[in-house]
């Protein structure tokens, strides 16, 4: 829905707003969401001005510690830049544009150029909260590589020899079992070593999933350029929540007045 309103003295008022909600027809495993994530609302700086791209709503944020001290670990701040976050989207959205075109010279006009004030609002919510994963401090978990039947794989020592009293394979097979049947007799344990990654200490937290709007003013400018239509906006967020990422500088080709 967009409508438009001549104030006088060249100044032009649009508001523009779209609304949306989504229902899971099919029942969901418990704890996890009926609307699937490619399913779900996202706003990003193409709907809300002042936010990054899935900027605001739902999202599940991983910090990591600084471990400078090792005996008083501290978990980052979430805009550190070694934070990551997924940004799950909501299955409800609303969001209220409203802009003013101010009047220029027509020197200016010819340009192409028209700039405008923009106040927009909105907000992504409505999902059911993620489980969330904690890889403790200090030696995080281990993800173990898995065969196509989801068995945890594990490299077997299958010979050995004892070269300058060091126990070194000359033989190896990756297997299933954790337990080797017939260990070489140099080898300290039975036990096979475990293929898999591990991960470092951190915890995950759950932002941003509230009806509560966001809110950003700013000014914009539009070009019609030789190349096409422009727009570049400097954006500030008045209103967000923890977990959002805000963004000052956003440019774009096309226009939204």
């Amino acid at each position: 829905m967009a409508k438009f309103w001549p104030l006088g003295r060249g100044f032009i008022l649009s508001v523009t707003g779209q609304t949306g909600y989504i229902h899971g027809l099919e029942d969901a495993e418990p704890g996890s969401d009926p609307v699937q994530l490619t399913d779900r609302f996202f706003l990003s700086e193409a709907d809300i001005r002042g936010f990054d791209i899935r900027g605001l709503g739902p999202r599940v944020v991983r910090r990591y510690y600084d471990s400078s001290d090792p005996d008083n670990p501290v978990l980052l701040p979430i805009d550190d830049d070694s934070t990551q976050d997924d940004a799950l989207g909501g299955t409800a959205m609303y969001v209220v544009r409203t802009e003013v075109e101010i009047p220029m010279s027509s020197a200016i006009r010819e340009m192409g150029i028209r700039p405008s004030l923009f106040f927009d609002v909105g907000s992504v919510f409505g999902i059911v909260d993620p489980t969330l994963t904690t890889s403790p401090y200090p030696n995080g978990i281990f993800i173990p590589r898995r065969d196509d039947q989801g068995n945890a794989l594990f490299t077997q020592v299958d010979a050995a020899i004892v070269e300058n009293t060091v126990c070194t394979a000359t033989a190896t097979s990756v297997v299933t079992n954790p337990i080797n049947p017939n260990p070489p007799a140099c080898l300290p344990t039975a036990r096979n070593s475990p293929i898999g990654s591990s991960l470092p200490p951190f915890v995950e937290e759950f932002y941003g999933d509230t009806w509560k709007p966001r809110v950003a003013v700013g000014l914009g400018v539009n070009w019609n350029s030789p190349f096409g239509p422009f727009r570049i906006n400097v954006a500030y967020d008045i209103v967000s929540y923890e977990g959002d990422d805000p963004k000052l500088f956003s440019f774009n080709v096309g226009t939204q007045f």
